[in-house]
């Protein structure tokens, strides 16, 4: 398939709320095949809302409080909430990318999941560095689940906010010949021109389709009774800023704010070569006798059975 649309989901999370956040995404999945998406991409930690509160003061009670909040709401890959995402993707003939806060034992990560349009998980990217205070919220990726996926709207990965800093991990991309690149980030109204800059520069870098996702969110829109939201509502004011970007760098649809929508455009592959024919990063441009990447794969398990 050269041609499909892409849709990028620009709606409020369902804050803390796993199981009502997977009800609301199968709804955005249905509302942007009927606008004839074949691909729909979620911001940051969208199943169950970005940790906005990480910037409170770690010892305020209200900080410990959604720090249960979250902890309580984190999903496993193989849970439900997962699995009804995987069949409305399968309904709707869809590949979906979401994020969310993933549990192992007792550690969160902020996660990517990369679903296939018959719904099953192609993969799960566990973000290799958590940005500031995102630190005290999530472990580490290991690096071992970064991939790049054949499906049937091309090859398909992405990278969560700013792991589009780490140049390494956009080479490695890069490498594995990545077309559609789903770029997920959360509202912050500073983030705009950090966004702007970064993913147009991996569009033409990787010779990708960047899939811009990326929240709206005010504190009325959290649910009533949780805690601190009226002391502390700026760390609740969300703005967006989804965009769709051609692998030229520009955009074909500029960045929407301070509203609910799902953004579309149809995306034509055959564009990628186009701006490889320029700089193939991994192929005619590269010079390994001068600059090479080393990526370690292996997963780096806390424990090894030998038996």
């Amino acid at each position: 398939m050269s041609k499909f649309i892409a849709a990028a989901v620009q709606w409020t999370p369902v804050v803390h709320d796993a199981k009502r956040g997977a009800q609301k995404a199968c709804e955005a999945i249905a509302e942007a095949a009927g606008k004839g998406a074949r691909l729909v991409v979620f911001p940051e930690l969208w199943l169950q809302g970005y940790p906005y509160y990480a910037g409170i003061q770690m010892s305020s009670p209200v900080y410990l409080a959604w720090r249960d909040v979250y902890y309580n709401a984190a999903i496993s890959v193989d849970g439900p909430e997962m699995a009804s995402i995987r069949k409305a993707a399968a309904k709707h003939k869809c590949c979906v990318v979401m994020s969310a806060h993933e549990r192992e034992g007792g550690t969160l990560y902020n996660s990517q999941m990369f679903i296939a349009d018959d719904g099953s998980l192609l993969g799960c990217h566990r973000k290799l560095i958590p940005t500031q205070t995102e630190r005290m919220v999530h472990g580490r990726g290991d690096g071992s689940d970064l991939d790049v996926y054949e499906t049937s709207i091309g090859r398909l990965g992405g990278l969560l906010c700013f792991e589009h800093h780490m140049a390494p991990a956009r080479y490695a991309l890069c490498t594995l010949h990545c077309q559609v690149h789903a770029a997920a980030w959360p509202g912050f109204e500073f983030l705009h021109p950090i966004v702007d800059a970064n993913s147009r520069q991996l569009a033409v870098e990787n010779g990708c389709f960047v899939i811009v996702a990326r929240d709206v969110l005010d504190p009325s829109r959290i649910a009533d009774g949780m805690p601190g939201v009226g002391d502390e509502g700026h760390h609740w004011e969300m703005h967006g800023g989804s965009a769709i970007i051609s692998p030229m760098g520009e955009y074909i649809v500029e960045p929407v704010l301070d509203k609910e929508t799902i953004i579309t455009a149809e995306i034509d592959l055959a564009a990628c070569s186009l701006s490889k024919w320029f700089v193939d990063g991994a192929g005619h441009y590269a010079r390994p006798d001068v600059f090479q990447l080393r990526w370690d794969r292996r997963p780096k398990k806390p424990l090894e059975l030998i038996e």
